[in-house]
């Protein structure tokens, strides 16, 4: 059984985007086709949710590129306060994420995915966990009806960039960004294959692609408070799940590929989102694609020509 799973990381999706693509062009062969299960959180959410919809992994590549700049632009006299305005609100209004991801899923259900897809979020009401799932089992039947739309921005709701979203499909509910307890899916992806779609753990294969990653450590924040470790505090807990979760992985399946790229700290944000940066993370992102270490393991193991067998929903 093979999958993907892929980090989440705001705009430097694009990264991740541009890693598909050149794997796509390569081997000239979709990525959808190849995987029995598909896993993505926040940007790796929509790419997911992208790939599952049936684009190609060049078209949402470029989707960071047409639109990367205009979903984190500042939208208010507030947003131009930077910190002091995410004391009080989220840095980012939520309106122009929405419309570009309107723009390309539409009123399209998550249920018409080709691939199954579990995608976490978490429950902002009930205070727990929360995987949105495609029918790839009995149980998994109250997510299939929500728009793919309503998906993509609950998982992309990062606490402090956007405010929570409403679920109309779950009444009453409101997600925000799987990120804050599995910006690297892996693990996710994992467990979902073994526990309900019946695979042995030694028979599973994961392609993890990241979002670039740089050195991090927090010996000057020890005796920190809470306004001084201002956004810190949230890349600790999106790197040290990162780590932990690429590590379990590594250690549970038969195999486990990683995709990433090691940058200079402060290189690339969450945010940082100027046409300069997009083309930067494709740049970067092609790169790693290609390289022989990266490109043999995809050609023999992931996109090796054996199609993943036809999902069948069972609703």
């Amino acid at each position: 059984m093979r999958i993907l799973a892929l980090d989440g990381g705001g705009i430097k999706g694009a990264f991740t985007a541009s890693v598909l693509a050149a794997l796509e062009t390569e081997l000239e062969r979709p990525v959808v086709d190849h995987f029995d299960l598909i896993t993505g959180t926040s940007t790796g959410g929509i790419l997911a949710i992208g790939l599952g919809m049936g684009f190609s992994a060049s078209e949402l590549r470029d989707f960071y590129i047409d639109r990367g700049g205009e979903i984190f632009g500042v939208t208010s006299v507030f947003g131009r306060l930077g910190f002091l305005k995410q004391l009080f609100a989220p840095k980012h209004s939520s309106a122009p994420l929405e419309a570009a991801l309107i723009d390309i899923l539409g009123e399209r259900k998550f249920g018409e995915s080709l691939s199954r897809l579990a995608i976490p979020t978490y429950d902002a009401v009930a205070g727990r966990i929360f995987l949105m799932k495609t029918a790839h089992n009995p149980r998994f039947v109250h997510d299939v009806g929500a728009l793919a739309l309503d998906v993509a921005m609950a998982t992309a709701a990062a606490p402090t960039y956007f405010e929570a979203k409403a679920f109309p499909a779950h009444q009453g509910a409101s997600y925000v960004d799987g990120g804050v307890w599995a910006n690297c899916p892996a693990l996710v992806g994992l467990t979902e294959a073994v526990a309900f779609l019946g695979a042995k753990a030694e028979k599973v294969d994961i392609l993890s692609i990241g979002t670039t990653s740089s050195p991090f450590n927090i010996a000057d924040e020890r005796r920190s408070g809470a306004l001084q470790w201002n956004m810190g505090l949230i890349n600790l807990m999106f790197e040290a799940q990162v780590e932990t979760a690429r590590a379990q992985a590594s250690l549970l399946a038969g195999g486990f590929h990683r995709i990433d790229a090691s940058v200079a700290s402060g290189r690339f944000g969450l945010d940082k989102a100027d046409a300069m940066t997009i083309s930067e993370l494709v740049t970067l992102g092609r790169g790693e694609a290609v390289k022989k270490e990266n490109l043999d393991v995809v050609r023999s193991r992931f996109l090796n020509g054996t199609p993943a067998s036809p999902f069948m929903p069972y609703v």
